[in-house]
């Protein structure tokens, strides 16, 4: 096979296996994916590896010892050894080896002269059975396949770089599991928004738009609008909207840090007051109090939204993703006994991290 076969094939393998877009770790499974040529001179492998391949072609059949099972395991054994010593940060890296130098050799058992797959076993595996069918180096059938791997590469790249193919499936069939999925995986680095198709449970009225997912709750989501409306959108009874059909995208990098803020008959605003300093931060509590003077509160709920401030008999409130500025105005001058947790979904922070 050409060179840049196996580059193609290494590459878009370790694509699809990894679920992976990110451009270093698909140039080490397609460079590796040359590796087992370095049995042969004239290879590019061979070339950059002269003294290697020197050893190699004096004392080994081409596609015999490099083109194995065997050669394989040793590649992976030094690659996650590697990784045990220099960390987990290139693990991705070593598996890309792994995987783009398996595909390199195993591409060789569709061309005639097949590969030693079992070395040192010399029995040579080869498919298809009729040698007409196999694959030869520089045919048209390999350039048909070239042009066939180009589109299958683009295709892996743009389904990675959107999410991955569970993603991507989930979106076609609009799954909440999907949603989950995404959320689970990337709500801690970046902001997820959910598009949303369905009804107000309230009046029946059409929803169509995108909305931020705070967090999950139950089967459903607590989203906030664009303009900071609070609502669980579901199939549950709880819900304010049902969602007919919901997907969702990443989007801007955004760190989420939860912390726990316990309270011991003090000022409920004094107490939150530190967490109003962070530019570009969304801040929701969550949290069960008491407070000790509950006559004095005003809830006005629009029956329409979530209910992130709930009130019940001897001071007993109830918080769930309740934006901070609305836990401030209507709890803030209360001495509370409690204990919360504030979730601050942190877009400047994410960009400060991400700077030089």
């Amino acid at each position: 096979m050409l060179g840049v076969s196996h580059l193609l094939i290494s590459g878009t393998a370790t694509s699809l296996i990894l679920g992976t877009a990110d451009p270093s770790v698909l140039l080490v499974g397609a460079i590796a994916g040359l590796l087992p040529d370095v049995d042969i001179s004239t290879s590019p492998a061979g070339r950059v590896l002269p003294w290697v391949s020197t050893y190699f072609e004096r004392r080994f059949p081409h596609r015999s010892c490099t083109h194995s099972l065997l050669a394989t395991g040793v590649v992976a054994i030094a690659g996650y050894s590697l990784s045990l010593v220099l960390g987990e940060k290139v693990l991705p890296y070593t598996t890309a080896l792994s995987i783009g130098y398996f595909f390199g050799w195993f591409a060789d058992v569709f061309t005639r002269g097949g590969v030693e797959m079992f070395y040192p076993s010399p029995v040579r595996c080869v498919c298809p059975g009729n040698r007409k069918f196999r694959l030869r180096t520089g045919s048209n059938a390999e350039y048909g396949l070239l042009a066939l791997l180009v589109a299958i590469a683009f295709l892996a790249f743009n389904i990675n770089s959107s999410g991955g193919i569970l993603t991507q499936f989930n979106r076609l069939i609009a799954s909440p599991s999907g949603v989950e999925h995404l959320y689970n995986e990337s709500g801690s680095t970046h902001l997820i928004t959910a598009h949303i198709k369905g009804v107000q449970i309230s009046d029946r009225s059409k929803v169509l738009g995108d909305y931020l997912i705070v967090e999950a709750h139950g089967q459903g989501f607590i989203v906030s609008s664009s303009t900071g409306q609070i609502y669980k959108a579901g199939t549950e009874p709880d819900a304010q909207i049902f969602t007919e059909k919901i997907t969702a995208d990443i989007g801007t990098p955004a760190i989420t840090n939860v912390e726990s803020v316990v309270l011991d008959e003090e000022e409920l605003g004094e107490k939150l007051n530190p967490f109003n300093r962070t530019t570009g931060a969304m801040v929701f509590v969550t949290g069960q109090l008491t407070v000790d003077d509950p006559e004095s509160i005003r809830i006005i709920q629009d029956p329409r939204q979530f209910s992130t401030i709930r009130a019940s008999g001897a001071g007993n409130i109830t918080l769930e993703a309740a934006p901070l500025a609305t836990v401030q105005q209507v709890l803030g001058d209360q001495f509370a006994t409690g204990q919360l947790q504030i979730r601050s979904i942190n877009v400047s922070q994410a960009a400060t991290n991400a700077s030089p």
